[in-house]
């Protein structure tokens, strides 16, 4: 029961593991956390809802246009809100970001309304049985897409241009500006590249939980805290991080009570940062 409990956790995990990763994406790009994160995961599950369930396209057309919107929400955000208060005090551009997260979600309740809504698997078929373990299709689909996900964005910030833009803008942004690099297109390039993976963080997400307009704040507390206990800035310590988390939900839902969940998140936070402040995987630049 405890490697169920724990496999099944892994799935929930890498879509917190997606989302922290959008926080340090932005973070190391803009020196911006960005609190209104966790409501592009859901503009993701509602573009795949209505389009899937409500109007009846099919899925390989739904799930690029449901991290596609996102991405263009994310590259807006930094143009019109983001951009104007970078370099204000910091306390300034975090209860932007809190106000962005409050309209977006109180946006997504007056369209949608506080109820849930289930949403069909993106994989149909029966659980497959691996070495005793129960793991259903829908699971293995997140744990690979996250694993391919990974791949990618290495790939993305070691082997192309935008990358190495990316890593130049986030180690010394006079430098990289001096060096010719457009900062202000870069940094809203990779406000909408974050949004993308919370969008697939959404469109992984929806089948396994309800979707429901109230999602984005607990999303984004278990996702923060993933990126923090990870190591803030560190893209290992994301993905570490969120699989941390999510296996951790698990396990004292099973053993103790769903209820203290997030009691149980909080003293792993407070033990990491008393212990390890800077981490489990610190970032240096």
């Amino acid at each position: 029961m405890f490697f169920q409990l724990a496999t099944s956790g892994i799935a929930t995990g890498c879509a917190y593991a997606l989302i922290a990763l959008g926080f340090v994406m932005i973070w190391n790009t803009a020196s911006v956390v960005n609190f209104a994160q966790g409501e592009f995961v859901v503009i993701a599950m509602f573009v795949a809802l209505t389009c899937h369930v409500t109007l009846g396209w099919p899925l390989w057309l739904v799930l690029p246009i449901a991290v596609l919107i996102p991405a263009l929400v994310g590259y807006a955000t930094e143009r019109v809100v983001i951009r104007p208060v970078i370099g204000a005090a910091e306390m300034t551009v975090v209860t932007v970001t809190i106000g962005l997260q409050i309209v977006l979600s109180d946006a997504a309740k007056i369209i949608y309304g506080g109820q849930p809504y289930s949403f069909p698997p993106l994989i149909e078929g029966r659980p497959l049985s691996i070495l005793g373990i129960v793991v259903p299709r829908q699971s293995l689909v997140v744990i690979a897409s996250m694993v391919v996900l990974a791949v990618g964005l290495h790939f993305l910030s070691q082997k192309t241009s935008f990358g190495k833009r990316l890593r130049a803008v986030s180690q010394d942004r006079e430098t990289a500006k001096l060096m010719g690099i457009d900062v202000n297109r870069t940094i809203a390039e990779g406000f909408a590249l974050s949004a993308g993976i919370a969008g697939v963080a959404g469109v992984l997400l929806a089948p396994i939980i309800y979707v429901s307009a109230g999602l984005g704040l607990p999303l984004l507390i278990k996702s923060f805290i993933a990126a923090i206990i990870g190591g803030f800035g560190s893209y290992i310590g994301a993905l570490i991080g969120g699989l941390l988390i999510g296996v951790l939900d698990n396990l004292v839902g099973f053993y103790i009570s769903s209820h203290y969940r997030e009691v149980f998140t909080f003293l792993v936070l407070i033990l990491v940062l008393l212990v390890r402040p800077q981490g489990l995987f610190p970032h240096h630049r």
